[in-house]
């Protein structure tokens, strides 16, 4: 995958795209590693994760008690943003199938719209 390290530290956990940006989670000295594009944050136990979903835009939210929120906004393809509209048992399960943001929240015990 292009823009993530394959070989970088620690012990990769997820990995995909989110978005147009590659994404990857690992695992380093007991605290998570975020990299989306060029972009990267460490997760501890004070930190606190949201994923926000609209019919158009996703947003991953990472809260940091002494810093500034680490945002990142991506969009699903055009077929899958307008899937609620078709699917009529649209719910969780499918949403996961669709958004790879809310397995990535799943892994990292974050709260999301579905909650």
């Amino acid at each position: 995958m292009s823009g993530v390290d394959s070989t970088g530290p620690g012990k990769l956990r997820w990995s995909g795209r989110l978005g147009r940006q590659p994404a990857s989670l690992r695992e380093v000295d007991g605290r998570h590693l975020l990299q989306i594009g060029d972009r990267s944050t460490l997760l501890d136990a004070r930190t606190g994760v949201r994923h926000r979903s609209s019919l158009l835009s996703r947003r991953i939210i990472v809260h940091h008690p002494d810093r500034a929120p680490f945002v990142h906004r991506y969009r699903l393809p055009w077929m899958l943003q307008l899937a609620p509209l078709w699917e009529t048992a649209y719910d969780r399960w499918s949403a996961a199938a669709d958004d790879p943001g809310l397995t990535l929240i799943e892994l990292l015990g974050g709260a999301d719209d579905w909650d």
